[in-house]
């Protein structure tokens, strides 16, 4: 067995009756889940099969099988190490009859569900009623099963959205009788349908109780209410109920979590024993007590604190920055000079709570040519509605671009399809002109009179979008192509999170076009040979970069530094958890974002910040105030002083040493030296290399550089620091 601490092995050791462990961030969990099991076999003897173990991923249960595999000597091949719903399934196959399915049922993900629910609704002729969008509907229907309550399914959606409450039941209805005709399930229903299996034949629920003389559960605070009322039924048998989780960790709810699990599991079982696992082996103390001071202020908790041994790091910081684009230069600055210490790129992190923050962001990392990875994402300009505001904005500008027409032409939904679309793309190869000019020319060119009568319509609508556009500011072409294009409509009407997200992200898109306009001589072309620069530098996204994500994807992870990006009232918390009295789940989602970091941590707040072209003042998070002061390394709070004293590394000045200070990397300098094409240069990044073309000029100079061991990269001179050796 492992060296454990005193409140592990108890922990391991405490097999009889119901357990709840709350195991703090880096408390070692983990551990104590496989030296649980390798302690029930290897010294109670207790037989595989005899044990559940159920957790909530792929990754994590076979992560877990590996580790117990190589702790016990017993065959592991009969135990039962699964997430939920495989452990449903195979419950299902073997009872399947019993509800009226054959063993061989099929599971239908998230596309068939959606296509299953386009296909009713297009029945019912609702396809075009914006109240009743496919994802909406598959995203009530999940949010249903999973809460498993006593309302049906009419009196549930009338409750959420009373716009939906006409056909509602009918449409549920459908869908369920469709699956069943199928012979089908959906993800939800492999949960319910098992719990209905448990519920009402006794020979499953006896067989299976009979069966598990242990249940285990890993992150018990990320439950719904249909997986709690699964394991205390499979519990019921011998009552041996052993749950891991931090109520403090609780940040689920949007999928469905049910916090109150694991605040009342001392009520749903009485007589458990509690037993908190508080020692961090993973963060610096200075950082815990940031966390701590932070989640202590929720009053729904069971109450735990986190300290640790190690004490050697420096005072996490708390940065106030004049804007977001000093926040994200000063972010990329400090990251440059814990590279030069010697931290690796990928031992660093940049965490924020929603995806549009970091657009300006990545601007800045490709700036400082900092590699970088989108963690659970991609990067901002990649993203599909982004890309496709940017095709409209090149066919006003460019009327010849086909490629971004044909991203564009059927997206909203026009009815031009595939075979009219190649129709189109023959006619523009054989007359040797654009796409958009045989839509033009229809009458002329084309025989179908339906792609005819499509044709004009899109030109009509293409007519609104550019006319007078140079007249404009590149703010308002972008707000009038999202409106007229029918984008922004499309996006409204399908009420989904997801949908929200995407319109979150043209908001800051539009948001970058206002800034763009406050500069000398802008103009959509210029915008968009920005946009093309940005997007054209080498995403670097390698596993050596610094990973940026929300604060949701970093659950589970530990980072050397993290920076958490945007602690503005109204950003973190979000407006939405304001509104709907919801800031507990937010301040957890800060502790997750605090405790990611081992060594260094930093928290970034702007006094302003740009929204819809207008910089408005920011108040810091309420987050930021619950900590003491003392806790912190607080910077730019105060006008900025210029530092006097010499630099620290490598000719630069630390940022973050106790005052505010400049650093020469802070802005583009003079670019010297005489780059030409074939120039031989070096990168301390990407090694040498020979230049093989420059465009732009001055300080916006941008060179191709054929770097001889990774290839070529774009770089900004002004920035790339490129040694020229001949």
């Amino acid at each position: 067995m492992y060296q454990l601490n005193e409140r592990q092995r108890q922990a391991v050791e405490t097999i009889s009756g119901a357990v709840l462990v709350l195991a703090g961030a880096g408390s070692g969990k983990t551990r104590v889940l496989t030296e649980r099991v390798a302690y029930l076999i290897n010294e109670k003897e207790v037989a595989p099969w005899q044990i559940l173990a159920i957790t909530f991923t792929n990754k994590a249960a076979q992560e877990m099988k590996e580790r117990i595999a190589g702790v016990v000597a017993a065959d592991m091949r009969d135990m039962w190490i699964s997430t939920f719903h495989a452990m449903c399934v195979r419950m299902l196959r073997r009872y399947a009859e019993a509800l009226g399915y054959t063993k061989n049922f099929l599971i239908y993900d998230t596309d068939d569900t959606l296509r299953l629910l386009k296909k009713i609704l297009e029945r019912m002729g609702l396809k075009e009623n914006k109240s009743y969008s496919d994802r909406y509907i598959k995203n009530l229907i999940s949010k249903y099963k999973n809460d498993n309550t006593t309302l049906d399914f009419e009196q549930y959606a009338e409750e959420r959205n009373p716009f939906i409450a006409e056909y509602a039941g009918e449409i549920f209805d459908e869908y369920t009788q469709e699956l069943q005709k199928q012979n089908a399930m959906d993800f939800d229903d492999l949960l319910l349908n098992t719990l209905l299996l448990l519920e009402t034949n006794g020979d499953a629920r006896t067989y299976y109780q009979n069966k598990f003389h242990y249940v285990l559960v890993d992150e018990y605070q990320d439950t719904n209410m249909v997986q709690y009322k699964l394991i205390k039924i499979l519990s019921a048998g011998y009552g041996n109920i052993f749950v891991v989780g931090d109520d403090d960790q609780s940040i689920y709810a949007f999928r469905g979590a049910n916090i109150r699990n694991i605040l009342e599991f001392e009520k749903d079982f009485p007589g458990a024993t509690v037993i908190r696992l508080e020692q961090n082996y993973r963060s610096d103390k200075k950082i815990l007590d940031v966390a701590n001071c932070v989640i202590k202020n929720n009053e729904g908790r069971k109450g735990k604190t986190l300290w640790s041994d190690i004490d050697r790091g420096e005072k996490p910081v708390l940065y106030t920055a004049n804007s977001e684009y000093e926040e994200a230069e000063t972010i990329a600055r400090e990251i440059q000079r814990l590279s030069d210490e010697g931290m690796r790129y990928a031992d660093m992190a940049i965490l924020y709570r929603i995806h549009t923050l970091s657009r300006i962001l990545e601007e800045k990392l490709r700036l400082y040519a900092i590699p970088y990875r989108i963690y659970g994402g991609i990067s901002f300009y990649e993203r599909r509605e982004i890309k496709d505001m940017v095709a409209y904005l090149n066919i006003i500008a460019n009327p010849a671009a086909d490629l971004q027409l044909l991203r564009i032409i059927n997206t909203p939904k026009r009815a031009i399809g595939a075979a009219k679309v190649e129709a189109l793309v023959q006619a523009a190869d054989y007359n040797g002109i654009s796409i958009l000019e045989v839509m033009q020319n229809a009458n002329v060119l084309l025989t179908d009179k339906a792609l005819i009568k499509k044709a004009d319509e899109f030109c009509e609508m293409y007519e609104r979008l550019s006319e007078n556009y140079t007249d404009m500011s590149v703010h308002e072409v972008m707000e009038r192509a999202y409106e007229v294009s029918g984008y922004k409509k499309m996006l409204e009407e399908e009420q989904t999170p997801e949908a929200e997200a995407r319109i979150e992200n043209i908001a800051e898109l539009i948001n970058s076009a206002y800034t763009y306009d406050g500069e000398d001589e802008s103009s959509l072309e210029g915008f968009l040979q920005n946009i093309a620069l940005i997007t054209d530098l080498d995403s670097m996204d390698d596993q050596g970069g610094v990973t940026l994500m929300t604060m949701h994807a970093a659950k589970g992870l530990e980072f050397d530094a993290v920076f958490v990006a945007g602690m503005d009232e109204n950003i973190f918390p979000s407006q939405r958890a304001i509104d709907e009295d919801n800031v507990e789940e937010e301040r957890r989602l800060c502790y997750v974002a605090v405790t990611r970091a081992k060594q260094r941590l930093y928290m970034l707040h702007s006094n302003m910040r740009t929204l819809y072209g207008r910089m408005q003042p920011s108040v810091q998070s309420r987050f930021l105030d619950e900590i003491d002061s003392d806790l912190l390394n607080c910077i730019g709070r105060k006008k900025p002083v210029i530092s006097q004293k010499p630099a620290a590394v490598k000719g630069k000045t630390d940022l973050f040493s106790g005052g505010f200070s400049i650093q020469k990397k802070a802005s583009p300098q003079k670019v010297t030296g005489n780059y030409d094409i074939g120039t031989v240069v070096e990168h301390k990044t990407f090694g040498r290399g020979k230049v093989k073309s420059i465009a732009g000029e001055g300080d916006s100079r941008v060179a191709v550089v054929d770097f001889y061991e990774v290839g070529e990269k774009k770089m900004f001179l002004a920035f790339a620091s490129l040694k020229i050796l001949k």
